[in-house]
């Protein structure tokens, strides 16, 4: 497995297309990477300076939350025969553990629950990864 950093540029240097579209998802990931660099380098006493008031404004970052029950693999051709009632196998198993993704980046693992009160489903947190 790849890590993401294998097929960015080094942090600060533009791409070699000079720029991309605004929709270019390498581009996306360019942007992503350079931040998480950006801000793993922020020393842990300069954070701890900013106090309670860079924690509130950070508190009220919101952030979404992706629930990853499975995949599957399709072809084009298979796709365009899709229609009402067709079934897609997925990759894992029922009642397995489900990824649990905050901003496309895997949190941990969770397992699907049921409110009966509300007719709602949820996850439960079953393991934070590591």
């Amino acid at each position: 497995m790849s890590n993401i950093s294998d097929d960015l540029p080094p942090f600060g240097e533009a791409p070699a297309d000079g720029g991309a579209e605004k929709n270019d998802p390498v581009a996306e990931r360019l942007r992503q990477h350079e931040a998480n660099l950006l801000f793993s380098a922020v020393p842990p006493e300069v954070l701890a300076a900013a106090g309670p008031d860079l924690r509130k404004k950070v508190d009220d970052i919101p952030v979404e939350i992706e629930v990853v029950i499975g995949r599957a693999r399709v072809s084009v051709a298979e796709l365009m025969r899709v229609d009402p009632g067709h079934s897609f196998r997925l990759d894992s198993r029922f009642g397995g553990p489900v990824e649990l993704l905050v901003n496309g980046r895997l949190i941990g693992h969770g397992e699907i629950v049921a409110d009966a009160d509300d007719n709602v489903i949820g996850v439960r947190m079953i393991r934070i990864a590591g």
